[in-house]
């Protein structure tokens, strides 16, 4: 178990690393604020168990949800008579452009934020030890480095929505590009792969955007709660104050929502238009496919009728009987030909 904290003595902002138990104890019970940080990825949970609950006097539940799997979980805010426990979800993304749901729980009391988290978090833990310069102002110092470490992991929605849009451009073009397909020397093979990868790609995005809007809505519902806390009739200003910074994420969230949806609209637009195309490619072979076997239907009568083994067959032994069938086969196809263009199916 890895501890390392940030104290704030006075004005000025004091690091510490290898820490022990007894050092949180004593960080946690410190009139000064300490953000005091915990990587359980090479512990038990026993052992974050005896130092949470055992001594810190948390509830056992929050340390099962450290350590509940991923998949089942969805941001949330229990309070607790002198705490709050919250638990943030954010995203790392893959090379390959997939989304891989991550964990951040904050235990915030009145001088003191823990964060606990499973998984290596580097560049978030280096943003959250630049400590605001207004912390050092205010009384509720806690909240504030909540509200620190929250902005900072909505911030990290940002780039993903961005590359999210930016793969939407994409597909559009591979979508309207997948209409001209069928003009371009392709194998047949290899046009289906690339149809069936852009419907994948498209599947992909959409599934990414409902984790992002399920994750984003939960935890603006957190957010406009702890605004609701501190902005209320007759609060004092300071209190004021700390809903203005939280407001403030929350129109973040609201903007990112907004951008969810309107990437939702496109990919569901680039959906209809794929199947439309494909639909309509397939029409046209189709359609070529029926003229050909329409025009051949006849002409295989023809070619039947005269396989047949009778010696006194018509034009048999006729010294120009086969240009006499020839012609016959090619007046029965432009007559078809020009049946269905006077009907305009061709």
């Amino acid at each position: 178990m890895r501890i390392e904290a940030v104290r704030i003595d006075g004005r000025q902002a004091l690091s510490q690393g290898g820490l022990t138990a007894d050092d949180v104890v004593q960080l946690v019970r410190s009139e000064e604020f300490t953000w005091i940080d915990i990587d359980i990825s090479n512990t038990t949970e026993r052992a974050l168990t005896e130092l949470l609950v055992d001594r810190l006097d948390f509830h056992p539940a929050t340390v099962l949800d450290c350590y509940q799997p991923s998949a089942y979980h969805q941001p949330k805010m229990d309070e607790e008579q002198n705490y709050k426990f919250i638990t943030f979800l954010y995203f790392e993304q893959q090379q390959n452009g997939a989304l891989t749901v991550r964990e951040l729980n904050v235990y915030v009391g009145e001088t003191y934020a823990i964060t606990v988290h499973r998984h290596p978090c580097e560049a978030y833990l280096a943003a959250f030890k630049q400590m605001p310069k207004h912390i050092s102002e205010y009384q509720q110092r806690a909240i504030l480095f909540l509200h620190h470490i929250l902005d900072t992991v909505v911030d990290g929605f940002k780039p993903i929505l961005h590359g999210i849009e930016q793969r939407g451009d994409e597909l559009e073009l591979a979508v309207l590009r997948g209409e001209r397909r069928h003009l371009l020397i392709v194998p047949p093979f290899k046009r289906h792969h690339l149809e069936l990868s852009d419907m994948r790609r498209i599947l992909e995005s959409r599934q990414a955007l409902v984790m992002l809007r399920r994750t984003l809505a939960g935890e603006k519902a957190i957010v406009d709660q702890l605004v609701g806390e501190y902005d209320y009739e007759d609060a004092p200003e300071e209190s004021e104050e700390i809903a203005i910074y939280y407001r403030d994420i929350s129109d973040h969230i609201g903007k990112y929502l907004e951008i969810i949806e309107s990437e939702t609209g496109t990919l569901n637009h680039l959906m209809e238009v794929h199947t439309l195309i494909t639909g309509h490619r397939t029409n046209e072979i189709v359609y070529v496919l029926t003229i050909i076997s329409t025009v051949m239907l006849p002409l295989n009568l023809v070619v039947g009728f005269w396989g047949m083994n009778f010696e006194n067959l018509w034009f048999a032994h006729h010294w120009a009987g086969i240009w006499i069938v020839v012609a016959l086969m090619l007046t029965i196809s432009g007559g078809l030909l020009w049946f269905f263009r006077s009907k305009d199916w061709i």
